[in-house]
């Protein structure tokens, strides 16, 4: 069994928020994404569509995401010739709904785009 380089440290907040809104959006909690057989990252959220990354969810307690993992993230994307949008969702504004949204608020948005990077 593989040993992650990170320790899992998480709040109840932050563990209820991100299970409200994947039940939300439908997506997969921790879904790890490989570069080269080793971890890259691990977002809070991944949804697909047809086996394909399309959107990525992090939900925000404490600090937004750090630019190591955004570059990672991009990395990930150039490698794989892959498109999708990251969203960062507020851990409070989630736990203050009362039933599901009809859309999901976000305090900030990614495009990632690989061909910004230098993928044809």
């Amino acid at each position: 069994m593989k040993k992650y380089h990170f320790k899992i440290n998480e709040s109840g907040y932050h563990k209820f928020a991100k299970q409200q809104l994947s039940e939300w959006v439908g997506g997969e909690m921790e879904q790890p994404f490989y570069i080269d057989g080793e971890i890259a990252f691990v977002p809070d959220i991944t949804c697909k569509d047809n086996g394909i990354v399309t959107r990525l969810y992090e939900v925000v307690y404490s600090h937004p995401i750090p630019g190591i993992k955004l570059g990672r993230i991009q990395m990930w994307s150039y490698f794989n010739n892959t498109e999708f949008s990251v969203y960062e969702v507020s851990h409070d504004w989630i736990l203050k709904q009362t039933e599901k949204p009809d859309r999901i608020v976000c305090i900030d948005y990614y495009d990632i785009d690989c061909k910004a990077i230098g993928v044809v």
